[in-house]
């Protein structure tokens, strides 16, 4: 493996040769925040960012999306798929974490008899070009669930951000295809590669966040009860802002539309959010979870205890949005640090 570099000042000539070939798509700064959207200037392109508000997740399952359209002719229906794009999306400049979100993602929608394809097949045919994380906020601890802000390996190709330049790994064949293609570049030096090194191992020490949810499953699924859970829900409005900007959360409403003047009609699914009161609502009329603190103790047990019992893999990745961006300051970490106390201290009085 041959790492490249790239000065800052050409990466319009990188991106303008990748727009030819794929559908491109980067970090852009839209009404004060950074989404990814489609390039179509690349001077829009922002780099120089922290974590996106909105993580780059409805790339592929967008808020809103046509699962079908269908036509009524008589007794006949027509139901016709959205038409599959020919190029390659490539997602540039994704950080470490919402890359990992992927694979989570992927166990989601690929999981068990009925698959979704529709999901899988844009995943199927995205290549990811990540960057690392110089600069992690204090709400970042992805290093407590394996990752790190230089993890390179749910990437086809991986950036160091060198000051003046990129040094550029490519981690998949794909990703060596595409820097093979970028005759331009030029081979990396020692210097670069121990430069690199020093800013993983800053960064790396920039998380503060240690938490301990090796065992989160068997604690959570034990606390089920606890009265801790209304005390954790008490600040709580249910708003659904935890949910709908975190990289992995799947929930989704499907909805037909039904144009009845024109026989035809189409069915959609949006993001929806368990902290909705009228998300787990039966037809009957009951509901599972009535109440704040069902909600709130569901969103954690999903990503720490039904997650790891399913796909044997936790259902976070660190990104921390859903703590710097609590409008009601609830933080995650303490949370799993109350659970994992209350869990130590009924061990200590078995033991006694």
């Amino acid at each position: 493996m041959i790492e490249k570099l790239v000065d800052k000042k050409d990466i319009p000539k990188l991106v303008k040769e990748l727009t030819e070939k794929y559908n491109f798509y980067a970090p852009i700064k839209v009404n004060g925040n950074i989404e990814f959207k489609r390039v179509e200037n690349v001077g829009d392109i922002e780099l120089n960012f922290f974590n996106s508000k909105i993580p780059p997740k409805e790339i592929l399952f967008p808020r809103m999306e046509t699962l079908f359209t269908y036509n009524i002719n008589g007794k006949n229906i027509e139901i016709k798929e959205p038409e599959k794009s020919e190029k390659k999306n490539i997602i540039f400049g994704i950080r470490p974490c919402d890359a990992h979100s992927f694979v989570l993602l992927e166990n989601f929608f690929g999981f068990g008899e009925f698959k979704d394809k529709l999901f899988l097949n844009k995943r199927k045919n995205t290549i990811l070009m990540g960057i690392g994380c110089n600069n992690p906020r204090n709400t970042c601890f992805c290093t407590s669930l394996e990752g790190h802000p230089f993890k390179k390996e749910d990437m086809d190709v991986f950036l160091v951000d060198l000051d003046d330049k990129y040094l550029i790994t490519p981690i998949t064949d794909i990703g060596k295809e595409i820097i093979d293609a970028l005759s331009w570049l030029v081979d990396a030096k020692k210097p670069d590669l121990e430069k690199a090194m020093k800013l993983s191992e800053k960064a790396e020490s920039l998380i503060s966040t240690t938490l301990d949810i090796k065992d989160s499953y068997k604690i959570l699924d034990s606390q089920f009860s606890n009265p801790i859970w209304k005390e954790i829900s008490e600040t709580c409005i249910g708003c659904g802002t935890c949910s709908f900007l975190c990289p992995t959360c799947t929930c989704f409403d499907v909805i037909d539309e039904e144009d009845k003047y024109n026989n035809k009609g189409r069915r959609i699914r949006i993001w929806d959010t368990c902290q909705s009161c009228l998300y787990s609502l039966h037809t009957s009329g009951h509901n599972p979870r009535n109440g704040g603190i069902e909600r709130c103790r569901n969103r954690i047990l999903h990503k720490f205890s039904y997650y790891p019992t399913n796909y044997g893999l936790i259902g976070c990745v660190g990104c921390g949005r859903c703590i710097q961006l609590c409008p009601v300051n609830n933080d995650l970490r303490a949370i799993i640090k109350k659970m994992n106390e209350i869990n130590k201290k009924e061990e200590k009085s078995i033991i006694a």
